[in-house]
């Protein structure tokens, strides 16, 4: 076995530990999840492995260091971390429950109401990270777990970043995935807080809509439509509220300044209604057909990248 180390905090875990581990839960192409045990308690968790060339060590060691001063009820908890000469292992509290849109697509309707539920804990979340000057930048519904009950939790800081606002950032990752990126990105501007709020807008109108706001998955193509600024909401569900309407709209405005920021969406009528509206949304519901539909597909273009690129796996 490889030496490895306990990576010291500025704030140290509370013990040594050592993990048992056990069965693959999640492969993806930069990393492997699995579940592993406590040897102390017995505790079940999740380890994410990975794999990393030296040279490559310190932007690695970023989700670590993001994740460390992260305490909040919708993002996975660092437990503990392990370093050897070719593996980072982050080990973290294990988050049972399907992907935010298979959950929905397990049933066979649901309301507005509960779409608006599951986005004010996403955006808590995003508020939270954002209070700490970190972006998350790969806000994808995939790296949003639905457990019981009905908490979200947010995976995955492989993208995280640090931000400043001399700061710029480039991304050089997951350019595959065009239909879910804002135009900033797509154009190396940088990200900003607001480029998690697209993602958020993304995420919104896929599950009120079973659909993306623009369906090109080419990156001129993508940005020509998406420059033109006004969403399309002919792709949405009939029957939504205009606090809906509302929060697409502006959370997917082309120009990032023209974006609300996490606390202002927290703060938007949509988000704070109760009562009558309330109940009057609820009675309006959408079946499940078409989103099943769009994961089906979904995951067979993803199993297309994992064929092209291949799965990043410790040897």
């Amino acid at each position: 076995e490889e030496d490895s180390e306990l990576i010291t905090p500025s704030e140290p875990f509370p013990t040594y530990q050592t993990f048992a581990f056990q069965t693959e839960i999640k492969r993806g192409r930069f990393s492997i999840v699995r579940q592993c045990r406590e040897k102390v308690t017995g505790k079940t968790l999740a380890a994410k492995i990975i794999p990393y060339w030296q040279e490559d060590k310190q932007t690695v060691l970023l989700e670590y260091l993001v994740l460390r001063k992260l305490h909040h009820t919708n993002i996975a908890q660092l437990k503990g971390a392990y370093i050897s000469p070719r593996h980072l292992v982050l080990i973290q509290e294990m988050c049972v429950g399907p992907e935010l849109l298979h959950s929905l697509a397990l049933r066979t309707s649901y309301s507005e109401v509960e779409v608006r539920d599951y986005l004010w804990q996403i955006l808590s979340a995003i508020e939270y990270l954002h209070a700490h000057n970190i972006l998350h930048l790969d806000l994808r519904s995939e790296n949003i777990i639905v457990t019981e009950p009905n908490l979200l939790k947010l995976l995955d800081f492989g993208n995280a970043q640090f931000y400043t606002q001399d700061k710029v950032i480039i991304m050089d990752k997951c350019m595959d995935y065009v239909e879910t990126m804002a135009p900033e990105l797509l154009t190396e501007q940088g990200a900003l807080p607001q480029t998690d709020i697209w993602s958020v807008g993304i995420t919104a109108f896929i599950m009120l809509s079973a659909n993306y706001p623009v369906s090109s998955d080419v990156p001129c193509e993508f940005l020509r439509v998406a420059r033109k600024g006004k969403v399309k909401l002919t792709r949405c569900y009939a029957g939504l509220s205009g606090g809906a309407v509302s929060f697409l709209q502006s959370t997917l405005c082309a120009n990032p300044w023209g974006r609300p920021s996490a606390s202002e969406c927290l703060q938007s009528p949509w988000l704070q209604e109760t009562g009558l509206d309330n109940r009057q949304q609820a009675l309006v519901t959408f079946p499940t057909t078409k989103l099943r539909n769009f994961l089906t597909e979904r995951e067979k273009k993803r199993g297309l990248l994992c064929s092209k690129y291949g799965l990043m796996v410790a040897q």
